[in-house]
């Protein structure tokens, strides 16, 4: 039996740098998953966590990907500051919940 199940991965892209990294990707005509959805923002700081709590609690995401500039080369100052606080937040909210969390969520570097 084989296992066809792919988990849906919502992924918030930062306009400047992750989103603009995609779309790099696509022009020179790399692929990524199909089960990979991407959402362009303007700033990973900007991504809200009910976004993130709606899209796992109402089944619309298996999994969440929030993609920003490296901390210090943000273009909004520190937006990319205040998202990885958020991604704190966002983890103890999953926990909270009962959902499954990866230790991994965040980069502190």
């Amino acid at each position: 039996m084989t296992n066809d199940y792919e988990p849906v991965i919502i992924a918030f892209c930062c306009n400047w740098c992750s989103y603009a990294a995609a779309d790099s990707a696509g022009t020179a005509r790399m692929q990524y998953p199909s089960n990979v959805h991407i959402i362009r923002c303007m700033c990973s700081g900007m991504v809200h966590p009910n976004f993130v709590m709606n899209a796992l609690t109402q089944g619309r995401a298996d999994g969440i990907l929030i993609c920003g500039c490296h901390i210090g080369d943000c273009h909004y100052q520190d937006g990319n500051k205040r998202a990885e606080l958020r991604a704190e937040a966002i983890t103890l909210m999953l926990e909270d919940f009962g959902l499954e969390v990866s230790k991994n969520t965040y980069n502190n570097s």
